[in-house]
C-alpha cells in the first residue's frame, strides 16, 4: 500500500474518530454543535442539518468539532449567547467532562475494534519470529518473518504441526517449502538434538482465525494490554528510567509506510497502538489537551466557581507552548533517527 494512502486512512481515521466521541456526546447532551468536519482546510462538500453544518474538508487528515461555548462560530448570526442553556459552558459537570472524555475513550474504543477485526479476520501461517545463531535454520539462511508452507510437501497450517514434524525428524534431512514477500522457495535443513526432540534453532508463531465473541474478548484483552505496558512506558520515561522514545509526524509516516508494506494486518495492528496512543496522549494533564480541560473542570467544582477567562487563557498559553516544545522534540528525534540531524 502507498505510504501516504496508509498515513491518512490510518491518522485521518484516528483523529476523525476522537472528534467523532466529541460530538456524539454533545450531541446527545443538548450542547450546540455549531460544525463537524471531515478533514481540514477549504470545504469541498457542506450541509447543515438541525443547526449544525456537516463539511467534508479538501485535506484528509482527522477532523473537528465546533461547540458553542468553546468556540465561535463562523459569524454574529450563528452564535448563540453566553446564557443560553445550548451552551458547553452551561452544561452540568458531568455532561462537559463527558463531552470531553469522550474523545479519548474514543480512541480505545476503535482499538479494541480494531484489534476485533484482526483477530477475527486475519489468518496468520506458522512464522519464524526469531533465529538462534549457529543453529541449522540460521546456517540455511531462514530470515524472521519467513512462513512455513509445507514440510517433505507435507502443508503444515499451524505452529503445532511444525514443532512436531521438526522434532520427529532428528538427524533426517528434511525440505521446508518457505514463503518470503510473497515468494515460495525450498531449503533443506536437518534438525539436531536427541530422541523425539530434534530442533532448528527457530521460534514459530501464528495466529487462528477466532468466533466474534472470542475475537470481541482478545481484542478488549489486547486494547488493554497495551493500554497498561504504554501506561508504565510513559512513567518510566517521565521518571527518567528509561530514554524518551517518541514520534512526530515525520516518524508516524515513515512508520506507517513499512508497516503497510509488511500488509494490512501489520498496518491494522498499529492503527490500533496509535489509537491507544493518542488517547493516552490527550489525557495527559495538559491545558488544551482533553486531559487539562478534564482536571481545569475537576478544580473549578472542588472551588466552587470558575476560572477566570484571563487564568484559563493563561493555563492554554502554558499548555500550547508545552505541546509545541514537544513537538519540536519529536520532530528532532525524527531527524536523527533519519540522520538528518545530529
Amino acid at each position: 500500500m502507498n505510504t501516504a494512502v496508509a498515513f491518512v486512512l490510518v491518522f485521518g481515521t484516528i483523529v476523525f474518530f476522537h472528534e467523532l466521541g466529541h460530538f456524539l456526546v454533545a450531541k446527545l447532551a443538548g450542547v450546540m454543535v455549531y460544525e463537524f468536519a471531515l478533514g481540514f482546510g477549504p470545504a469541498v462538500v457542506q450541509t447543515n442539518y438541525k443547526d449544525t453544518k456537516y463539511s467534508i474538508r479538501i485535506f484528509p487528515l482527522g477532523g473537528f468539532v465546533k461547540l458553542a461555548g468553546m468556540d465561535e462560530g463562523e459569524g454574529s448570526e450563528d452564535s448563540i449567547s453566553d446564557d443560553d442553556p445550548r451552551s458547553f459552558n452551561n452544561k452540568s459537570l458531568f455532561v462537559r467532562m463527558a463531552t470531553i472524555a469522550a474523545g479519548p475513550l474514543m480512541n480505545f474504543v476503535l482499538a479494541a475494534v480494531v484489534f476485533t477485526l484482526y483477530f477475527m479476520l486475519v489468518l496468520v501461517p506458522p512464522t519464524v519470529v526469531f533465529i538462534e545463531p549457529g543453529l541449522p535454520a540460521d546456517q540455511i539462511g531462514l530470515r524472521p518473518g519467513d512462513q512455513f508452507v509445507a514440510i517433505n510437501d507435507q502443508p503444515v497450517n499451524n505452529k503445532e504441526m511444525v514443532i512436531e514434524i521438526i522434532q520427529q525428524e532428528t538427524g533426517q534431512e528434511i525440505t521446508l517449502t518457505m514463503e518470503r514477500e510473497n515468494l515460495l522457495f525450498d531449503v533443506t535443513a536437518t534438525p539436531v538434538g536427541e530422541g523425539n526432540q530434534g530442533r532448528l534453532g527457530i521460534h514459530i508463531d501464528d495466529k487462528p482465525q477466532l468466533p466474534v465473541f472470542q475475537s470481541i474478548q482478545a481484542g478488549i484483552i489486547q486494547t488493554g494490554r497495551f493500554t497498561q505496558e504504554l501506561i508504565v512506558s510513559l512513567v518510566r520515561m517521565v521518571t527518567g528510567r528509561i530514554q524518551p522514545e517518541i514520534a512526530g509526524p515525520i516518524g508516524i509516516f515513515q512508520l506507517v509506510g513499512d508497516f503497510a508494506q509488511q500488509g494490512i494486518a501489520s498496518l491494522m495492528i498499529l492503527a490500533a497502538i496509535l489509537n491507544i496512543n493518542l488517547g493516552l496522549l490527550n489525557l495527559l494533564p495538559i491545558p488544551v489537551l482533553d486531559g487539562g480541560w478534564l482536571v481545569i473542570f475537576s478544580f473549578e467544582a472542588i472551588r466552587g466557581k470558575p476560572l477566570a477567562p484571563e487564568h484559563r487563557g493563561i493555563a492554554q498559553f502554558i499548555g500550547l507552548a508545552l505541546l509545541i516544545l514537544l513537538m519540536v522534540f519529536a520532530t528532532y528525534k525524527d531527524l536523527v533517527r533519519l540522520e538528518l540531524f545530529t
